[in-house]
């Protein structure tokens, strides 16, 4: 087959798990495959015309760089709205599409991409796949009976990636830009991004929220409809997992699809090797943001009220920022460590909490902690919940305190847990999962 996988970018300019999934993939895929990965580069401000550039990579697929696409907000939020939705002149996409004669094109964002060549694509009859990597362009206000009055205010759900006020166009230019791209891991931007992310993060507290007038909550709501018709032009969803199956199809009702649990390269099953030994006190594990919407707020809140008649552990990994709650001797923040480290956090914790307030599509923390032989509790926003046993999934606070309480004051009870793990039918070979990818999406 011919395969155009459009995607963020590479690792390690482009991190987290969909740039790391679909540059796997496109690697598996080529083994059999003519495949080529096509991603958002830099933006000539002064130009409305898509420039293809391929790149040399160490990669088997070919990798294309697509100049001057509209702008990549990365989940931040979105400004000049009107910038999202400028018309581009895509002849370089229909002469790369005639040159190639891809049988499918497979989204895995729509971040950069004008909503014109997906137009194109339908004309042509080319098949056109997404993977529900995020909700970002579906704004939950649109599902409400009086969406534009909702859109005066900035304030939204977890899940909106439009809504939040997002870096100006002028800033995302430098961000798409080569030498932000060579500059982003060098000290001095490690730690301007580090003191932003603290000083914008150190509490749990709402902002106020941003209020628009009309001229600009039309723009708003333009953008939410340019987005809602890119979603109807995709002719087959791979969900990643069933939450997020259930939250496209209240925006598409009609979304042809399979479900279809996400995996990365690297992934080894372990739970056979090692013996599992309670600690005391019992180790509970957090990888994640230190965020509101990954409910770090809300697990550590349980915490300290638990702390008063229990002990234990808590260890928080994947964040760059220092929080208060770190000061109690009961919580330790490891910060953001290299992988083989957090493999090895995983076989470490008696149990993982992953308490997402967000609709989190899949979440590789659960696949890669299951591997290892730990059990975990996974809120039911969280997509990987579809791995684990359903009496390990919480509704809300409370459920997932009376969870914690339980296990903590009866730690023997953790054991058989340790041993369901052991049982459970995990796919995580990505040489199998490309196959299903090719055989049930394209």
């Amino acid at each position: 087959m011919k395969i155009i996988e459009y995607t963020l970018g590479l690792p390690p300019y482009r991190r987290g798990g969909l740039p790391r999934y679909s540059t796997d993939l496109s690697n598996e895929l080529a083994k059999d495959n003519e495949v080529y990965l096509l991603y958002p580069g830099q933006i000539n401000p002064f130009s409305k015309k898509i420039v293809l550039k391929k790149r040399k990579t160490k990669y088997s697929f070919s990798v294309i760089e697509m100049q001057n696409p509209l702008p990549v907000s990365l989940g931040l939020g979105v400004i000049d709205e009107e910038k999202y939705m400028e018309e581009r002149d895509i002849t370089a996409l229909k002469k790369f599409v005639e040159k190639t004669k891809p049988d499918v094109v497979h989204f895995h964002t729509f971040m950069g991409i004008p909503k014109a060549f997906l137009d194109y694509l339908n004309q042509e009859k080319i098949r056109t796949v997404y993977t529900t990597h995020d909700f970002y362009g579906l704004c939950p206000k649109m599902l409400e009976d009086n969406p534009k009055g909702l859109l005066r205010s900035s304030k939204c759900s977890y899940d909106c990636m439009l809504c939040n006020i997002g870096p100006s166009f002028k800033k995302i230019v430098i961000m798409q830009s080569h030498a932000y791209e060579h500059l982003k891991d060098s000290a001095m931007v490690k730690r301007l991004r580090s003191n932003g992310k603290t000083k914008v993060s150190l509490v749990d507290e709402e902002t106020d929220p941003e209020r628009f007038n009309d001229q600009d909550v039309e723009k708003r709501y333009r953008l939410r409809k340019y987005y809602l018709e890119m979603y109807r032009k995709i002719d087959f969803f791979h969900f990643n997992s069933s939450v997020s199956e259930q939250y496209v199809k209240k925006f598409v009702p009609t979304a042809k699809g399979s479900v279809i649990p996400i995996t990365h390269n690297g992934l080894s099953d372990n739970r056979s090797k090692t013996r599992y030994v309670p600690n005391t006190p019992t180790h509970l594990g957090y990888v994640g943001p230190y965020d509101k919407k990954k409910g770090f707020f809300l697990y550590t809140r349980i915490l300290q009220k638990i702390e008063k008649t229990e002990d234990f552990q808590a260890e928080f990994y994947g964040d760059v920022v220092e929080k208060t709650v770190f000061a109690d001797k009961h919580f330790i923040n490891r910060g953001v460590v290299p992988s083989n480290r957090l493999t090895e956090a995983y076989r470490n914790f008696d149990v993982l909490v992953v308490p997402s307030l967000w609709h989190e599509t899949f979440g590789f923390v659960v696949l890669e902690a299951l591997l290892q032989g730990t059990p975990c509790l996974v809120s039911k926003n969280v997509g990987s919940q579809d791995l684990v046993p359903s009496e390990w999934v919480f509704a809300d606070e409370d459920e997932l305190e009376e969870k914690l309480s339980y296990l903590l004051a009866n730690p023997k009870k953790i054991v058989p847990m340790h041993e369901e793990v052991r049982k459970l039918r995990l796919e995580f070979s990505m040489e199998n999962h490309a196959d299903t990818i090719e055989r049930v999406v394209y």
